[in-house]
């Protein structure tokens, strides 16, 4: 997935938005952090909408602009640059004709031209950059999103040119694009670049970016095609241990409605989600990492001290992650807003990379101009495995329940894709301890790499439970029944776990209020506070236990103090938190809750939790959720380019 600095000599990478060299004329390319990351973040100067930040066609589009004072048209992908006829002068808005050039010319590469990659397999998206050096036998190439270090002069990298048989040939001689014939450049006949240190130069309207289009999210009804789900994959362990569990007949309208029901969100309210997982999962990062290093506010989250060393070399050394999942909800007067983080759950993971967008063609949605809104799931979860540091065996760890089992083997299935050897293990009979007290399963091989979908909370619980029945000095023998706790919290601090214990920061929702503080201005961030403040009062609130799951104990109060809901559970006498109230829509009798899918280090897919109660519990149905990419396209930010073109 990320581009290997070592092979260039350079082994630091460039974080995201910074600032990696500048290519002549002093234009800046900023790193995009890895070449799968899709910010959703557009760039618009002087109304012009040059792209996402910070993919290659971004680049492209400001470089030409600020050199050459041309507006690239809109482009689908970046390997479709190949297919225009014409840009746009800026300032009167004529179209000027350019040229490809295929590889393979008479023709000699020139300085500011396009550089052209296509599409392929791997790389569906093609890329583009920018001939920023000519020499006799290379060119330098300047671009985003490819390679993610400093650069050492005007281009990020250089590619071999060579001259045979009258024919000039650009190779991808390092690898650094994954095939070796890049498919041309194109150039702009007669247009001369603007005089260095210009002022970059006024925009004519006709060519300005356009008002977007209201957010959008709505339940929609239809007859269904079929009451039968039968379009799973019998041959997938994950999805026929779901048909077992639900049969193949799993539309509620086969229960108690007489249509089936799913979500429409248009491409705007998509790109807001996504942009907003991934900053508010940065946010939650950075203020994990002051809790860790700040005994006071570490308190705050009543996690026993003696965890606290294992805790803070998790964070330090165990930094990868899989999953995580938000809590957004929507309405058209607060927009978007996030509720909390479980950023240890992997709950509805195949639901959403799998069902729901299986679900749709069994019951005759229209996918014409829409897709599912985890149709990158399966890509996003192989690269987190590619990116985790494992090796080897991992030890898939669940209890003896059906969707913890499927979830488990759907994210297993994405572990063995890329060469890792996945096994699934329901409690723990699996497992003993060898002579020398290490953990192996009955296999004999040692447990170095762990995902589980067990709390670190009940792990905690289990360890004082043993001390009460092991003993104070006790030290495991092979006849000894390893508990979930060994796994866990045993003394081998090597052993990587998934999620990781450091993950018990942000899905506490003591963090709430910290994240609040630390970002008060942000869209997305709701107020929150760990007492009941005036303003709290006033605007409505939601209290919370700072550790709790599926809904329980959450208790919601208007502005009056009224309370509009609540909910019982086992975590009433847990320290609470309180939070700004948010009005959740009803929709056909129903308050849709977004789970926002975090996988790795990016936004991965969205699902619904409805319910026909204010707050959603464990046995709220999962709904799907429809991208829909006709509702808002326009012409410089067509739907298909908004989103299709996120790896550019």
């Amino acid at each position: 997935m990320r581009m290997n600095s070592e092979k260039f000599g350079n082994t630091g990478l460039v974080p995201f938005e910074q600032i990696q060299g500048y290519m002549p004329g002093r234009i800046p390319a900023y790193s995009n952090k890895h070449d799968h990351y899709f910010s959703a973040e557009r760039h618009i100067e002087r109304n012009i909408f040059f792209g996402f930040k910070y993919q290659c066609v971004e680049f492209a589009r400001r470089a030409l602009y600020l050199r050459k004072g041309l507006l690239l048209p809109n482009v689908d992908t970046a390997s479709n640059i190949v297919h225009l006829t014409h840009v746009h002068d800026v300032q009167t808005a004529q179209t000027i004709p350019l040229r490809f050039i295929p590889n393979g010319s008479p023709e000699k590469p020139v300085e500011d031209s396009l550089f052209i990659s296509p599409a392929t397999e791997k790389n569906p998206f093609g890329h583009v950059g920018v001939i920023s050096e000519v020499g006799d036998d290379y060119v330098g190439i300047a671009d985003q999103n490819c390679v993610f270090y400093k650069w050492e002069g005007p281009y990020g990298y250089k590619l071999k040119l060579t001259h045979e048989n009258g024919l000039w040939t650009i190779h991808d001689d390092i690898g650094v694009l994954g095939f070796d014939i890049p498919a041309g450049w194109v150039t702009f006949p007669g247009v001369a670049n603007l005089e260095e240190g210009s002022e970059p130069l006024p925009v004519h309207e006709s060519l300005w970016f356009p008002k977007p289009p209201a957010l959008s999210f709505e339940r929609v009804s239809i007859n269904a095609k079929s009451k039968k789900f039968d379009c799973l994959d019998l041959n997938s362990p994950a999805e026929k241990l779901f048909v077992e569990e639900f049969g193949i007949d799993v539309t509620r309208s086969c229960k108690s409605e007489t249509k089936v029901s799913y979500y429409d969100m248009n491409s705007e309210l998509y790109l807001r989600t996504v942009a907003y997982a991934n900053q508010v999962h940065a946010i939650f990062l950075e203020a994990t990492g002051m809790v860790i290093a700040d005994d006071e506010k570490l308190r705050l989250f009543h996690i026993p001290e003696e965890f606290w060393p294992q805790l803070r070399h998790s964070w330090e050394h165990h930094r990868e992650s899989i999953t995580g999942r938000f809590d957004f909800a929507f309405n058209s007067t607060q927009g978007l807003k996030c509720f909390e983080y479980n950023a240890d759950s992997a709950s509805t993971l195949l639901e959403c990379g799998r069902i729901q967008k299986k679900w749709k063609q069994s019951v005759g949605v229209d996918l014409s101009n829409s897709r599912s809104a985890g149709y990158w799931m399966d890509r996003n979860l192989q690269m987190a495995w590619m990116e985790s540091g494992v090796k080897g065996c991992v030890h898939f760890c669940v209890d003896n329940d059906h969707e913890e089992m499927y979830t488990a083997l759907y994210c297993m299935e994405a572990a063995n894709a890329v060469g890792l050897k996945g096994k699934l293990c329901v409690l723990f009979d699996e497992f003993h301890f060898d002579d020398a007290g290490r953990i192996v399963d009955h296999e004999g091989v040692a447990v170095r790499y762990i995902w589980k979908t067990w709390m670190w909370e009940s792990a905690i619980a289990d360890y004082y439970d043993a001390k009460k029945t092991r003993g104070e000095n006790w030290t495991p023998r092979p006849d000894d029944k390893v508990r979930l706790c060994d796994l866990l919290l045993g003394k081998d601090w090597t052993i990587k776990v998934f999620e990781p214990m450091w993950k018990l920061i942000p899905s506490n929702k003591a963090i709430l209020p910290l994240i609040y503080q630390l970002y008060p201005e942000h869209p997305a961030i709701l107020r929150a506070a760990y007492e009941l403040t005036d303003d709290l009062r006033r605007a409505g609130y939601a209290k919370k236990p700072i550790v709790g799951r599926v809904g329980r104990n959450v208790t919601l109060a208007n502005t009056d103090g009224h309370i509009k809901a609540a909910s019982s559970g086992n975590y009433g006498e847990r320290d609470m938190i309180y939070q700004e109230l948010f009005n959740i829509p009803e929709q056909d009798g129903y308050y849709a809750i977004l789970g926002v899918w975090i996988i790795g280090d990016m936004h991965g897919g969205i699902g619904v939790r409805e319910d026909k109660t204010l707050i959603t519990g464990l046995d709220s149905p999962f709904a799907a959720v429809c991208l829909n990419f006709g509702s808002s396209t326009n012409s410089k930010d067509t739907s298909r380019s908004s989103v299709v073109a996120e790896d550019d």
